[in-house]
């Protein structure tokens, strides 16, 4: 995986990575699930611009293997049949286009975004700890 990490042109600000990680914890949240410590730390260097998401993607992969959804009732069964996934080969840097401008990154530094991606992600875990646990539907033949 290359050193240097590739944004796209919605990911280019904190601000903008804040709401990328927003939206996945939040995607999380309706299936009652919150992020682990691990995933909030990968998703923080992410906001700071240290990694992209394709290296997030791969380090949550290799720390959960066998868990890829947070819904215990889920049938999970891997396919071992078929062949791995390729590594992930980054694009060229002659393919990758020039943004036209540069984003203004004076307004806050990025630390405040990865404080406010800690804070939303406590507000997650506060409101699930109020709710009733969740219930399987049961199916009645009538």
């Amino acid at each position: 995986m290359s050193d240097t990490p590739y944004f796209s042109e919605n990911e280019r600000t904190p601000a903008q990575r804040l709401d990328t990680v927003q939206f996945a914890l939040g995607v999380a949240a309706t299936a009652h699930g919150q992020a682990s410590p691990e995933s909030l730390a990968l998703y923080g260097r992410y906001i700071l611009g240290e990694i992209d998401l394709a290296h997030v993607g791969a380090a949550v992969r290799e720390l959960y293997p066998q868990y890829p959804s947070n819904d215990p009732y889920a049938f999970y069964k891997p396919d071992l049949s078929g062949e791995p996934a390729p590594p992930y080969q980054p694009l060229p840097a002659d393919a990758i286009p020039e943004a036209a401008e540069e984003p203004d990154e004076a307004a806050e530094p990025a630390e405040v975004y990865v404080a406010r991606m800690r804070a939303f992600a406590q507000d997650i875990a506060d409101h699930l700890a109020t709710e009733p646990p969740r219930q399987r539907y049961i199916q009645i033949d009538v």
